[in-house]
């Protein structure tokens, strides 16, 4: 009887528990936020996430307001037939890798030569992205490239989403990853 109450117990606790963490989690969902004066000569741009990222800033030293609670802006609409400077952050981190041990000083120099590594294809920064003019009512993404190498080239891609053609590339550099 008493293992029985015990299990009850136990079950009960986790589906209560999920119950409310379930209720306690928010679901952040987009909303387009416009820089156009008109949405007839506006074009849409869509940020790329995950790793490697790049999160918008501003556009010519204007930034979004902040977006309320539980949203996010995306995409952003900005206006047509004119160059447009955007500041963006882009954030490319390597994954750990495994650590000599057991080796003295040879291990310890191959630690440090890995760390160097990691530190020199790490992006962790700033940058500005020279947009060319974009067309009224088309769609395009923006996407940061990490290539292979030491430290590898990053590369900004401007991409027509309907005709997935590049319409501008724009190489940056960050001494030693950015900040």
């Amino acid at each position: 009887m008493k293992l029985q109450f015990v299990r009850f117990f136990i079950v009960f606790t986790i589906l209560t528990s999920l119950l409310f963490i379930g209720c306690a989690t928010t679901y952040n969902s987009p909303v387009a936020y416009s820089y156009a004066a008109d949405d007839f000569n506006s074009a849409t741009i869509f940020f790329q996430s995950g790793n490697p990222g790049l999160t918008f800033i501003s556009l010519e030293g204007v930034t979004p307001p902040r977006p309320e609670s539980g949203t996010f802006w995306d995409p952003f609409k900005f206006p047509t037939n004119r160059e447009l400077t955007l500041v963006l952050y882009a954030k490319y981190e390597t994954r750990a890798r495994a650590r000599v041990e057991g080796f003295g000083i040879l291990g310890d120099f191959a630690n440090f030569a890995s760390s160097v590594t990691e530190m020199s294809q790490n992006v962790d920064g700033y940058v500005t992205f020279n947009c060319p003019p974009l067309e009224a009512g088309k769609s395009y993404t923006l996407a940061f490239l990490k290539e292979s190498g030491i430290p590898g080239r990053n590369k900004l891609i401007l991409t027509d989403i309907a005709t997935r053609r590049i319409i501008h590339e724009q190489e940056f550099g960050l001494i030693l990853g950015g900040h």
